[in-house]
């Protein structure tokens, strides 16, 4: 190779060298920055907290020690020092995971029964949790049970207004299948499709709404009445608790702000059905479900983090559990598991 070709091996052997850290050179300055700067970063930041919690009162001992004992060898002294936060450290944990476990045993301890088939005709009357359901207005499950005709009647009232003795509040909406007259509103009624299993078969969305049900009723002389009442006893009570428990209600696995309680549990679902008999109420069946975690062992504060989405600052934890009865999250024609009567509207076109 003569000097005027190895110059243009030259030239070209720059250029591509130029062109190659034109294009990857950026992604490799970033690569390199957070590998030499962010994990160290966010390992400072994670251990940061957990370590702080042990060196500070290991120092506070290990200054003690030092005007006690003058002459000891200070690795010695510090060692010493170190052990009575450690062994805190791993206790705490062990002690608080064990009153957690019990906690939650007792939580659950007196759930039975399984979801019951309800005889068909009887008045319903569904007690939920403030801020859920949708008081007052004849939604999915009202219209299931009433187009099902598994039930005669249905009301919905909040939780914290219902009296468990009297079942009797301000006032409540009761709807129901009556005969066609002035009784007929269907201004509450609230769209809910109906499922494929109740159509039958696979149709392009959206699916018929439920209410379409009314006009088979109309030929039977029936049709949707809405009544204002302040009795709401029925046959059949089904209570629907969130976060129940007021003992740990304020607890969330998720969220900014700080969660240092020593029990992490949340007291997730809790549902039970009664049966209303001359004696009275009669429970048949309660289903809780509990999520909770056991502390990590030892001891540690881990900090919060915000990104998509917030974690809270708090003692950390091995992993969270669910324990109890999950309540199934969407069986619609089943009311998700509270019961096992079919609930499928059928005749829908």
């Amino acid at each position: 190779m003569n000097l005027i070709d190895r110059r243009l091996f030259y030239i070209w052997l720059l250029g591509t060298i130029g062109t190659a850290c034109a294009i990857f050179l950026p992604g490799i300055v970033v690569l390199l920055m957070l590998t030499l700067i962010g994990i160290p970063l966010a390992w400072l930041i994670v251990l940061a907290p957990g370590a702080w919690i042990y060196l500070t009162p290991t120092l506070a001992i290990y200054m003690i020690l030092r005007r006690v004992s003058d002459g000891t060898p200070r690795l010695a002294m510090l060692a010493a020092a170190a052990i009575l936060p450690l062994a805190v450290g791993f206790g705490i944990p062990r002690w608080a995971n064990g009153i957690t476990e019990r906690r939650v045993q007792a939580l659950i301890a007196q759930d039975h029964g399984a979801p019951p088939i309800l005889p068909v005709g009887l008045s319903v009357t569904h007690a939920i949790d403030r801020g859920l359901g949708s008081s007052g207005k004849c939604w999915d499950i009202c219209q299931r049970l009433l187009f099902s005709l598994v039930a005669k009647s249905f009301v919905e009232v909040p939780l914290d207004k219902l009296s468990m003795r009297a079942s009797r509040l301000t006032s409540a909406r009761r709807f129901s299948l009556g005969p066609i007259g002035p009784g007929c509103n269907n201004e509450r009624l609230q769209t809910t499709y109906a499922t494929s299993a109740e159509i039958g078969r696979e149709i392009p969305p959206p699916p018929p709404p439920l209410s379409d049900k009314l006009e088979n009723f109309a030929e039977e002389g029936l049709c949707l009445h809405d009544d204002a009442v302040r009795d709401v006893r029925s046959d059949v009570l089904i209570v629907e608790r969130w976060n129940y428990d007021p003992a740990f209600r304020s607890f969330r696995f998720d969220g900014e702000g700080w969660r240092l309680s020593l029990h992490p549990i949340t007291p997730f679902k809790r549902r039970e059905v009664f049966r209303l008999t001359p004696s009275g109420l009669v429970r048949l069946m309660r289903r809780t479900e509990v999520r909770y975690a056991r502390l990590a062992e030892p001891l540690w504060l881990s900090p919060g983090f915000s990104f998509d989405t917030a974690s809270p600052t708090h003692w950390a934890w091995r992993d969270q559990r669910v324990i109890g009865s999950p309540v199934e999250s969407f069986q619609p024609t089943k009311w998700n598991g509270l019961i096992a009567n079919d609930l499928a509207v059928h005749g829908l076109r």
